[in-house]
């Protein structure tokens, strides 16, 4: 990360501020003459570690940041955080940012003596920044994917392109200002414009809704959350299995051959979605039900046996876990898969009298050039990309794979699935995973497809 400049002459009312130590910065170095005479490069001191800004080991913590001085009250003032990272960008965001206030100043015909006004995109940024730690007491950071922060950053984006369709200036407008009417742009841009399925439409909604609940507790605001009137609409929940004779189809194309695809439009990639690993790692997708983390990550000593033979795999939660957050997940119960007549074939035909005990991933067992998100992200493209191959007309994803075994073991189990799949109850599994077409199908003892 490179480190934010600014120079001796500053703009005006333009700061260096770090989240970290709270400490404004008006400069990043200068010239000062000593008593004899001689000059010397001087730089602010870190108000953490009193060291050198330069070697400031958070300098992805810093920020650009504007004051301003409300008129008619020298102890008021309002300030915006920049998302520029050079300092001309952070001069042309601090001109707009004044010409704005000094606007609604003069429509509004006051200066503003009241309460502190807060920004609409300035919260965002700050809303962001919460969300990666930034700033954020130990006891209350909770660790949160890249992909789920990138997610709740594009529907912050959708909110403001919704509120610039209908000439609403997301940078001046103030938080306690948003009303139905804004929320109602919302929510025909994602419907009409966007034409986000009801599933996607409800997703959108609720981290609006989160953000509004995070600014009135951060800010104390006195206001009422306009997202809370938002409806969810119904969702078609899909409960798409694979066939025996499609799952069987599917591992016979798997091949370098067949792999082949382009991606991108202006600049196209070609690559090869095959891996010598992803048979094997579908296959125990269907045979253990796991998500894809839990799959990559199985390693040969999670089997427990009796009698010599393997009769379970003890898998860590970790969905819940990180539901819970660091320093209060020690107690969660681990997920049970049982080792089935079907799942005990393939671990033994990939090795496990030789494997056995080992603390050796079952896929991909060499991670020196890999990482589990990069197999994660390999093996749902690698199965939606050969399974389109088939030519069945349905659009079935990995997860189906997890519906499939979930149907089976619910029949098996007669209703006492949720003891292994870690699910709160059986209406979870009844509505989103249990396919009611081949319940009939399923045995007493487990053997998916009779593999």
């Amino acid at each position: 990360m490179k480190q934010k400049k600014l120079p001796n002459k500053r703009h005006k009312g333009l700061f260096i501020y770090c989240t970290e130590c709270k400490k404004y910065f008006t400069y990043t170095n200068k010239n000062v003459k000593g008593k004899d005479g001689n000059t010397t490069k001087k730089e602010p001191e870190c108000g953490l570690t009193e060291s050198r800004l330069s070697s400031c080991k958070v300098l992805d913590k810093h920020r650009y940041k504007s004051r301003i001085h409300v008129p008619g009250n020298n102890k008021r003032i309002v300030s915006r955080t920049h998302d520029a990272n050079t300092y001309p960008e952070a001069v042309v965001q601090a001109i707009d940012f004044e010409n704005e206030f000094t606007l609604d100043l003069k429509l509004n015909g006051r200066s503003d003596k009241g309460t502190k006004r807060y920004y609409l995109f300035d919260c965002q940024i700050q809303y962001i920044d919460f969300l990666q730690n930034i700033g954020v007491p130990d006891h209350q950071k909770v660790q949160r994917s890249e992909k789920h922060i990138k997610e709740i950053q594009k529907s912050l984006l959708l909110f403001n392109e919704a509120l610039t369709n209908n000439k609403v200036n997301k940078k001046m407008t103030v938080i306690d200002r948003i009303t139905d009417d804004h929320v109602g742009f919302y929510h025909t841009y994602l419907l009409k414009e966007k034409k986000y399925s009801s599933k996607t439409y409800n997703n959108k909604i609720a981290v609006l809704r989160s953000f509004f609940k995070w600014c009135i507790e951060k800010f104390d605001l006195n206001i009422y959350n306009p997202f809370e009137k938002v409806r969810a609409r119904a969702v078609v929940v899909k409960k798409d299995t694979i066939t025996q004779q499609e799952f069987k189809k599917l591992l016979e194309i798997i091949s370098p051959e067949n792999g082949h695809t382009t991606t991108g439009i202006t600049q196209v990639k070609t690559r090869n979605r095959y891996k010598p690993y992803l048979k094997d790692a579908i296959e125990l997708a269907l045979h253990t039900g796991g998500r894809r983390e839990e799959v990559v990550d199985l390693t040969w000593n999670m089997i427990t046996e009796s009698n010599d033979e393997p009769i379970y795999i003890t898998v860590r939660n970790l969905k819940i876990e990180r539901q819970k957050g660091e320093g209060f997940n020690e107690n969660v119960a681990p997920k049970i898969i049982p080792v089935t007549k079907s799942l005990k074939k393939l671990l033994y035909r990939m090795g496990y009298e030789n494997k056995k005990g080992k603390d050796e991933y079952l896929i991909s067992p060499d991670r020196s050039k890999t990482s589990t998100y990069a197999l994660m992200d390999n093996l749902s493209k690698g199965f939606s990309h050969f399974y389109k191959q088939l030519g069945t007309g349905r659009d079935l994803q990995l997860k189906s794979l997890r519906k499939t075994y979930l149907t089976y073991l619910s029949a098996a189990l007669s209703g006492d699935t949720k003891s292994l799949s870690s699910h709160t109850t059986d209406e979870v599994l009844q509505k989103h995973y249990i396919d009611e077409k081949i319940v009939s199908k399923a045995v007493k003892e487990l053997n998916i497809f009779n593999s």
